[in-house]
């Protein structure tokens, strides 16, 4: 099988590239996630890793060219030795597909005009062959770039469950030849490719890990996600603090009467109450450019497990009263901590709460979650003497950074929600 490498767009303003160097030759061996090449772009020189493990088949764009972005730049290949043949046809295939790129807007023109004309569909031939393996129509789905690729399918869902997500194992031909060499049991091996894809590098790490190679794995997975959010998302920071005198003597009152209240469920209920009256900030912004208005709202929160940081999200919190959100997040953490929770369990959230009081942690920056729009940051509850109406006095106090993506949100939306937060805090009464 082949499977192209398209010049990527690495800034919001480059058309093309001048390849600088190729840190692999023809011939050679390669894993999904290894530098393939240096790309010089408008902004800068950076790096361009594999999307795929096998061979270089072909490089189309010799070093000192330029590129346009997603202009094949070479082949890789599954097998070693791959017929000249074979490698043109793929080639005349690639070139067929960006003519009718070119024409996207005239068919885009002939049917609003009327006309009966259908503009045919780029998908990768990796992607074609999981849609067929899977029964994905993939007509629906709305590529992130110029062709339909394998991590474009995760927008597929039928009747709420991911037909990605069945038991049938999906490992790359490159790291099957691995596994058979090495004896290994590719059905213990948790992928790290699109779509828990088994590829190459997670055999040999299978071969090196051994007793905490389910906290690798997952360390794999986090530094991933944090990874496409620092380079993806355009995060800027907020900080606050609150005041938390009334909210501490409410606690103390609940717990006499029997409610053992957690900081975090009272400030999960808070930032319900913030989204209510701003309910434009309760928004998420997709890497294919879309933009929604979430009529639910669900927050995550951080929970450190014995395998990991994982960030289960608390659904509907807005149809819930504060006992139901108190027992519904201890429900959730305990399960989450028994690694019994479930992958539905772990998505949908738009704001997720990292709260590291315990810690003696009085503030930091938290980093988005990819496909949400906010990371609350929360410290340690302090004291501190301050000036209150000219007079000296002393309160205990937290610290609050709010994460915000600004391709969702601006900085007037995000500043009125999180005021709001601050003010449902520190306006907790136990006459309510």
């Amino acid at each position: 099988m082949l499977f192209e490498v398209n010049l990527p767009s690495l800034s919001p303003t480059m058309e093309e590239g001048k390849i600088v160097k190729w840190v692999k030759k023809e011939k050679d061996p390669i894993l999904s996630g290894e530098v393939l090449f240096e790309v010089e772009t408008d902004k800068a020189t950076m790096e361009y890793e594999s999307p795929e493990d096998g061979y270089i088949a072909k490089i189309l764009t010799s070093e000192g060219n330029i590129a346009k972005v997603n202009e094949l730049v070479a082949i890789i290949s599954d097998s070693q030795n791959v017929e000249e043949s074979e490698l043109n046809k793929f080639i005349n295939e690639n070139n067929l597909n960006s003519v009718e790129e070119k024409n996207l807007s005239e068919i885009e023109s002939n049917e609003v005009s009327g006309n009966n004309s259908t503009k045919k569909i780029q998908i990768t031939p990796l992607a074609k062959k999981i849609s067929k393996l899977k029964g994905i129509n993939f007509e629906k789905i709305i590529p992130a770039s110029r062709r339909i690729h394998l991590s474009d399918l995760n927008q597929i869902t039928t009747e709420g469950n991911n037909p990605l997500t069945n038991n049938k194992l999906f490992i790359s031909p490159f790291a099957k030849v691995l596994a058979k060499e090495r004896s290994i049991n590719i059905e213990e091996i948790q992928g790290s490719g699109p779509l828990n894809r088994i590829i190459g590098r997670d055999i040999l790490n299978d071969n090196i890990v051994s007793d905490n190679s389910k906290v690798n794995k997952l360390r794999q997975a986090i530094a991933k996600a944090t990874i496409h959010s620092k380079q993806n998302i355009p995060h800027f920071y907020l900080n606050t603090r609150v005041n938390m005198n009334n909210l501490l003597q409410y606690r103390k009152a609940q717990k006499q009467k029997g409610n053992k209240y957690s900081f975090n469920a009272i400030l999960m209920q808070s930032i319900a109450l913030a989204f209510d009256q701003f309910s434009d900030a309760n928004c998420t912004y997709k890497d294919n450019g879309e933009f929604f208005i979430n009529k639910n709202i669900n927050i995550g929160i951080a929970v450190d497990t014995s395998t990991g940081l994982k960030m289960p999200v608390l659904k509907n919190i807005n149809s819930k009263d504060l006992s139901s959100i108190n027992n519904g997040l201890n429900d959730l953490i305990n399960i989450t901590r028994e690694n019994k929770i479930s992958p539905s369990d772990l998505s949908g959230g738009v704001i997720s709460i990292s709260n590291l009081g315990a810690y003696n942690i009085r503030s930091f920056d938290a980093i988005i979650l990819p496909g949400q729009t906010y990371i609350l940051a929360v410290g340690q509850i302090f004291e501190e003497v301050y000036v209150n109406k000219g007079k000296i006095e002393i309160a205990s106090f937290v610290n609050l950074t709010l994460s915000c993506d600004h391709r969702a949100v601006d900085g007037v939306l995000a500043s009125q929600f999180l005021s709001s937060i601050v003010s449902n805090l520190e306006k907790i009464s136990n006459d309510k």
